[in-house]
């Protein structure tokens, strides 16, 4: 596991039924626990839902692979959304909690600080047998299901990263007594894309969906404003250069 893929997550322990036989999920609203970060990473299958609330980034990671992300608030730390997220799309990275999947064996794990995690109320993880309830079963779909997306635009990042087809953002937010570039964030060079993708490229994108992808995030650009709607008054608007 990456601390990336950690961000919420205190104290991590793998699922174990013996151990965590009595455990129970209680369904808390709201996502406080994501309240101090400004992005999360998301998965290519979400590029369009997140196109209309976040622009969808790239970032390096200390691997210098790229990873995409929404981007929640141009603030450095936090984001404000609150704790309920209203009318926004809550990227599967953030509903997954206090649930993941560890990287190299597949195996269930938890936050073990989780208030949602107790043993006074809630739906049970396991039966009397020591097997997962249905709702477990449930659970684990979903953590398989968004282990499989990560996996396909995995492949997908590595491929824009072998086309050189990301580059620096080069847009600008002006504030009151200040200017905030955002060239840490990487995006697609629409034009590079196709005049380096040959024809039988294409077609291969496009029955991978990676054309769809690459013009949802593209789209997403323009939800900064949105970002800049949740800044203090103050603040002004991008100045894309």
């Amino acid at each position: 596991m990456t601390t990336k893929s950690l961000l919420f997550y205190k104290q991590p322990v793998m699922l174990d039924k013996v151990k965590h036989k009595d455990l129970k999920l209680k369904k808390i609203s709201g996502y406080d626990y994501a309240k101090d970060v400004n992005s999360v990473p998301v998965s290519g299958l979400e590029f369009f839902n997140c196109s209309r609330n976040f622009p969808v980034m790239f970032v390096k990671n200390n691997s210098e692979e790229y990873i995409p992300i929404a981007v929640l608030s141009l603030k450095t730390q936090g984001h404000s959304l609150g704790d309920t997220w209203e009318n926004v799309y809550v990227p599967s990275f953030v509903r997954r909690y206090p649930f993941v999947l560890e990287a190299n064996q597949g195996m269930v794990m938890i936050d073990a600080e989780a208030p949602q995690l107790q043993e006074e109320e809630g739906e049970a993880l396991f039966q009397e047998d020591g097997e997962p309830t249905q709702f477990l079963r449930e659970i684990m779909a979903f953590l398989d299901n968004c282990d499989k997306s990560y996996k396909l635009t995995e492949a997908y990042t590595k491929a824009l990263k072998e086309k050189e087809l990301l580059e620096p953002f080069k847009g600008v937010i002006k504030f009151a007594d200040a200017s905030l570039k955002l060239d840490h964030l990487h995006v697609i060079n629409e034009q590079k894309m196709y005049e380096a993708l040959s024809d039988a490229d294409v077609v291969e994108w496009f029955k991978k969906g990676w054309l769809a992808w690459s013009h949802a995030h593209l789209h997403s650009i323009s939800a900064m404003s949105e970002l800049v709607k949740r800044l203090p008054k103050k603040e002004s608007t991008p100045d894309p250069a």
